[in-house]
């Protein structure tokens, strides 16, 4: 048993607390025998706290769990995202429980503490959807691929760096090219569930255009400039036509190539500004009206234990 560090497992996951409680409670014995201190931060949205309530009973013995009730409609990296920044341990291990055993999860969180690195899941075999992580990892400054788990060991001094950045929700799935910290990759016995997963892979590319959003405005206004210069030329060039010609043809094939090339210009760049907007007013909207909701633990589920000798009003 380790007694050097306080370990956090943070899970938040999308089966529901049915689902996941029962999970959990199975790996606190484990978890006990191998760390003196821990905890496990679950990470639930409101709209499921009635079915959290519902499981009271298994949670009043859980004295070891936290459950962080985030707002409604939170999608599920932005929840990771609360829950990494609500854990305190001194090596913090974000978890998929459908990628990696708990024995094996126990051995990795010790090599994070001793090596002080991040320790980055990695699946063994690619699946299907890998075009597309490959597609998103063109538009990024991270390494998207499809093998990449959602699970990632992180001890405290580097997830406080991850965390002071903008792209924190995208670095605590994936690797950056150029890594501000020290990673290492390991293997999970089992794919992320999103691998065909159309709805996760929007959400990611969501989340790298927010992450990424101020370069690809700046590429934007270089582009800009660039269209700027050729309709210059475009113009210059038609005077000349106009004074080397007496006779024009119709212009038509080039107008059409001009305006098809304006309005995809304007829609690719209007598509940019929207995404940028969006992370602007999630901020506005978050600022007054702060993710976390509640917290729960099994103090608030006492009056549920039978045979206590205490009497809970």
């Amino acid at each position: 048993m380790r007694s050097d560090m306080l370990v956090s497992i943070v899970v938040a996951d999308s089966a529901g607390p049915a689902a996941t409680i029962p999970r959990l409670a199975a790996a606190m014995p484990q978890l006990a025998e191998a760390f003196r201190y821990f905890e496990v931060v679950y990470a639930l949205d409101e709209t499921r706290r009635a079915e959290l309530d519902s499981l009271g009973d298994s949670l009043a013995g859980l004295v070891n769990l936290r459950v962080v009730i985030t707002g409604e409609g939170l999608r599920y990296y932005r929840r990771r995202l609360v829950a990494a920044r609500e854990a305190i341990g001194d090596v913090v291990a974000l978890v998929d429980l459908d990628e990696v055993p708990i024995a094996t999860l126990i051995a990795r969180i010790g090599e994070a503490r001793d090596r002080n690195e991040v320790l980055a899941g990695w699946c063994p075999t690619r699946r299907a959807g890998a075009l597309s992580y490959r597609l998103l990892s063109l538009a990024s400054r991270f390494v998207i691929a499809p093998r990449a788990a959602r699970t990632i060991i992180v001890p405290r001094d580097w997830l406080n760096a991850i965390l002071a950045r903008p792209s924190a929700v995208i670095e605590l799935r994936f690797q950056p090219r150029v890594p501000l910290t020290r990673y290492r990759r390991f293997d999970v016995p089992r794919h992320p569930a999103e691998a065909t997963d159309f709805a996760s892979r929007y959400e990611v590319l969501i989340e790298i255009m927010r992450s990424d959003a101020p370069r690809y405005l700046k590429a934007y206004a270089l582009a800009g400039f660039l269209v700027v210069l050729g309709s210059i030329a475009y113009v210059l060039y038609a005077i000349a036509i106009i004074l080397m010609l007496s006779h024009v043809a119709p212009g038509w094939f080039s107008n059409a190539v001009v305006l098809a090339g304006s309005t995809a210009f304007i829609a690719g760049g209007m598509s940019i500004l929207s995404i940028a907007m969006v992370a602007v007013i999630d901020g506005v909207r978050h600022s007054g009206h702060p993710p976390v909701v509640a917290e729960v633990g099994n103090t608030d589920y006492f009056d549920r234990i039978v045979g206590r000798n205490v009497e809970v009003s």
